[in-house]
């Protein structure tokens, strides 16, 4: 069953246009790091691989950050609570940080 973009029409619009212009940033891309955060998403390890992350069945509500760029990707970290401010700040601190100066120094 084909799942309907939680996008609107413009949001798509908008997000094409950033990437038509962006295609041409060539080597640039290779020091750009994207990281996100998911929240409310269930985990139910005794499912079946393709389905771990539910919404619909058991499991417990998890948070968890990620983040990956040209020259690798860091490793899920599980979060406690919800992300405030200063936790997520804290979050950068601890993840993003680190995995940033490890793949690419301190520029």
């Amino acid at each position: 069953m084909a799942r309907r973009s939680p996008l609107s029409k413009l949001h798509i619009s908008k997000r094409l246009q950033w990437a038509r212009n962006h295609m041409s940033y060539g080597d640039k891309w290779m020091d750009v790091l994207f990281s996100d955060e998911e929240n409310g998403t269930s985990l139910n390890l005794r499912k079946e691989p393709r389905s771990f992350f539910s919404r619909q069945s058991g499991g417990g509500s998890v948070m968890v950050w990620a983040a990956f760029g040209f020259k690798g990707l860091e490793d899920l970290a599980f979060l406690n609570g919800r992300q405030n401010s200063p936790k997520y700040i804290e979050t950068l601190e601890n993840h993003l940080m680190p995995f940033a100066e490890n793949i690419g120094g301190r520029n």
